[in-house]
């Protein structure tokens, strides 16, 4: 696809969003045959480009995966036996493709009207003797004076530009300052913050105004389950994590797409559901290709791999999220950064946890260190201490897995330091492997105790509570 079709599948989606939202708004009720119709008919005239086939399910507000289940769904309540519709299939088909005789009558069912409307035909009937709708040309015309007149409408926007950019910059700063604040309290800050993208949305807005909010309400959800994760709250990271990917695609946003699958990758993997934990991540792979958020996936499926115990394939993704990063730079990981941002720290750190579940301590000891080295030396904003903890964790783990209880105690210094709002959930779980490492060893007694004193110092309760209500 062209960066230009690109583009004006973005704009499409923008029209058809706005125009669906406006039109719903004055309804009591779910929208009539008719006003589906009207709102095709509004969508295309902005879209001339775009199929009418098309043109339905955006009226519908559908995406391509739900429209299909609707298919599906429709096939099973009229006792029809299912097609093997496709993705594929269905892409081609609003790319200006035509189905055959059984699947135009489907799609003409589940849309309730006909193959013209649906633009898979011709009407050859006199224009004289058609009932309705009218005439195509009036039809088209009044729906090009009625989004002339919305046009003009909304070229005064309620939402200024200063506003717009406060909000990004806000977004992007309490971004920048999880990777050395407490998580709780920018929970709640974050929440606030996506209230008002919320409410900003309800405005009269322009579509790249629009694209602009679904994308920051995206990455806000996705700071969100980064914070719900932390505080081991996996059921409302998950949710919040789907909630940053839908808002990526609305506002069209690959990265956002792919960072997100990377979350709900992160999230199965501590479930132990590792088969998809690699499929969330190699399915961000389809988004985000080149980068450092491609990296960081790589690094997902490498962990991923060397948990079901597939050497080779884990050995295989760590070279490639090598190659990854050198190949280009996106908005979200590499320009707002802050938490989304997957540094060469963080990626030595992610090698560390792999080649532990490949069972090399050796290793792990190497990449550890070269993560703690790597965080040590960088500018302090950029220095995370949950990574930087994480790093250490596992280092502790690694000299474990070598017998060495020195090189454990001395690893576990700086994270003995934190503050107690500080030690987030994984710590506590990847120090108690640790834990049963040295357990029943007279060498491990000392280092036993010490992490059972630490992991009883956990996360308030009234904390997690506090994240539960709040991701509801």
């Amino acid at each position: 696809m062209t960066h230009s079709s690109r583009g004006g599948d973005r704009a499409t989606l923008a029209y058809a969003t706005i125009i669906r939202n406006r039109t719903l708004t004055g309804l009591s009720g779910p929208p009539s045959a008719a006003v589906i119709q009207r709102m095709v008919e509004e969508i295309h005239a902005c879209a001339p480009q775009q199929s009418r086939f098309k043109c339905w399910r955006l009226a519908h507000g559908w995406t391509v995966e739900e429209a299909i289940e609707r298919f599906h769904a429709m096939c099973d309540r009229q006792g029809i036996r299912r097609r093997g519709l496709s993705e594929r299939s269905w892409r081609e088909w609003e790319a200006g493709g035509r189905p055959d005789r059984d699947y135009t009558d489907l799609l003409c069912r589940l849309f309730e009207t006909g193959p013209v409307q649906l633009g898979f035909a011709q009407d050859y009937t006199p224009e004289g003797l058609r009932a309705a709708p009218p005439p195509a040309v009036d039809l088209i015309a009044a729906a090009a004076d009625e989004a002339g007149t919305h046009a003009e409408q909304a070229e005064a926007s309620e939402l200024g530009s200063g506003a717009l950019e406060r909000l990004r910059t806000q977004v992007v700063w309490v971004g920048k300052r999880y990777v050395s604040e407490a998580p709780l309290p920018l929970f709640v800050e974050m929440r606030e913050l996506q209230e008002r993208t919320r409410r900003a949305l309800d405005k009269r807005i322009h579509p790249g105004q629009a694209r602009e909010l679904y994308f920051l309400t995206g990455a806000l959800s996705g700071l969100m389950a980064n914070v719900s994760m932390d505080m081991d709250r996996r059921i409302p990271a998950d949710t919040l994590a789907r909630a940053a990917w839908t808002y990526g695609k609305v506002a069209g946003h690959p990265a956002l797409m792919g960072w997100a699958r990377g979350m709900q990758s992160s999230v199965a993997m501590w479930d132990r559901r590792y088969g998809d934990a690699a499929r969330y991540a190699e399915e961000g792979l389809t988004h985000l290709r080149a980068g450092s958020g491609a990296t960081r996936l790589h690094m997902l499926r490498a962990r991923c791999h060397a948990l079901l115990g597939r050497a080779r394939e884990a050995v295989e993704a760590l070279a490639r999220a090598r190659d990854a990063r050198v190949a280009g730079v996106d908005e979200l990981h590499d320009e707002i950064s802050g938490e989304f941002a997957f540094t060469p720290a963080k990626e030595r750190y992610y090698a560390a946890v792999t080649h532990l579940h490949l069972g090399d301590p050796a290793r792990a000891v190497e990449a550890a260190r070269e993560s703690l080295a790597l965080y040590a030396a960088g500018e302090p904003e950029n220095r995370s201490y949950g990574c930087e903890s994480m790093a250490g964790a596992h280092l502790v783990v690694a000299h474990l897995m070598e017998g060495d209880a020195e090189g454990a105690e001395e690893a576990m210094a700086p994270i003995l330091a934190l503050p107690p709002d500080r030690r987030i959930s994984s710590l506590g779980t990847t120090l108690e492997t640790g834990r049963a490492l040295v357990s029943g060893r007279p060498d491990g007694e000392r280092i036993a105790r010490r992490i059972e004193s630490f992991c009883e110092v956990g996360l308030p309760q009234q904390a997690r509570h506090a994240i539960s209500e709040r991701s509801r």
